[in-house]
C-alpha cells in the first residue's frame, strides 16, 4: 500500500493536450443535453437559473464515465479521446462533425470514433430504428479494431452500471425502463450480445469480466421484477 506521504508515480506528462482538446469538444457539443429521462419529469431549464433538478443529469457524465473506465485500465490518451466522442457523430447537430473532430483531435480519434458511431437515419424516430441499428452494432464488433471494442464495451458498462444505480434508487423501475427506446427484455438481449461479442474479442479482459458480472446483476433485477423464480 502506498501511505499517503509518497507520491503517485505516473510515467507520462500529468496534462494531455490531446484530452483537453476533447473534453472540450465533448462538452461544447453536448451542451444542454441530458440523460433520457421518465416521461412527465420536470423540465430540465436553463442551467443557469440554478442547480439543476435530481432527474436531469448532464450528458457529458455517460461520456466522462466511459473515459474514466479505460483511463482506470491504462488504455491510450487517443482511446480515452474517442470515448469521450463517441457520441458525437449520433447526437451533436453538427453538419462537418467529421472535420470538426479530426481538426481538434485528429484523423487516429476519429476513425475510432467513426468505428463506433451508428447510423441513425434521422429521418426515423429512434424507437424505430432502436432493433436494426443494435444488430448492426453487435454484427460489426466482430471487425473493430481492438481498442473500437474496448470503447464498446465501456459505453455499454456505464450505460448499464447508471441503469441499476438508478433503478436501484426506485421502487418505480417501470419508469426507469420507460426512459429507453426499447424495454427490459429487449435491452437484455442486447447487452448480453454485446457482452458476447467483447468476450469473444477480448477474452478475460478485466473489462469483460466486469461487464459480465454488471449484466448478470441487471439480469437478476429484471427476473426478480417479473416474478421469475
Amino acid at each position: 500500500m502506498v501511505s499517503q506521504s509518497e507520491p503517485l508515480t505516473w510515467s507520462g506528462p500529468l496534462f494531455s493536450p490531446l484530452l483537453e482538446a476533447a473534453i472540450r469538444l465533448a462538452a461544447q457539443g453536448h451542451y444542454h443535453q441530458f440523460r433520457k429521462r421518465s416521461p412527465g419529469e420536470e423540465s430540465c431549464g436553463d442551467p443557469a437559473d440554478g442547480p439543476l433538478p435530481e432527474s436531469c443529469i448532464p450528458y457529458i457524465t455517460h461520456l466522462m464515465g466511459s473515459m474514466c473506465i479505460l483511463a482506470r485500465l491504462g488504455a491510450r490518451d487517443e482511446v480515452l479521446a474517442a470515448a469521450l466522442l463517441h457520441d458525437y457523430l449520433e447526437d451533436v447537430p453538427d453538419p462537418d462533425g467529421r472535420l470538426t473532430i479530426r481538426r481538434a483531435v485528429g484523423p487516429e480519434v476519429l476513425d475510432l470514433v467513426l468505428e463506433v458511431t451508428e447510423d441513425k437515419r434521422d429521418n426515423l424516430a429512434d424507437s424505430e430504428t432502436w432493433e436494426i441499428r443494435k444488430r448492426e452494432q453487435i454484427a460489426r464488433i466482430d471487425a473493430m479494431s481492438d481498442d473500437a471494442v474496448l470503447i464498446k464495451a465501456a459505453d455499454l458498462l456505464h450505460n448499464v452500471q447508471t441503469l441499476l444505480t438508478d433503478l436501484d434508487a426506485t421502487d418505480r423501475t417501470t419508469a426507469v425502463w420507460e426512459r429507453l427506446n426499447a424495454g427490459p427484455d429487449r435491452q437484455m438481449w442486447y447487452f448480453t450480445a454485446v457482452l458476447d461479442a467483447a468476450r469473444r474479442r477480448l477474452g478475460e479482459h478485466p473489462l469483460v469480466r466486469e461487464l459480465e458480472r454488471a449484466v448478470g446483476e441487471l439480469e437478476r433485477h429484471v427476473e426478480s421484477a417479473a416474478g421469475t423464480p
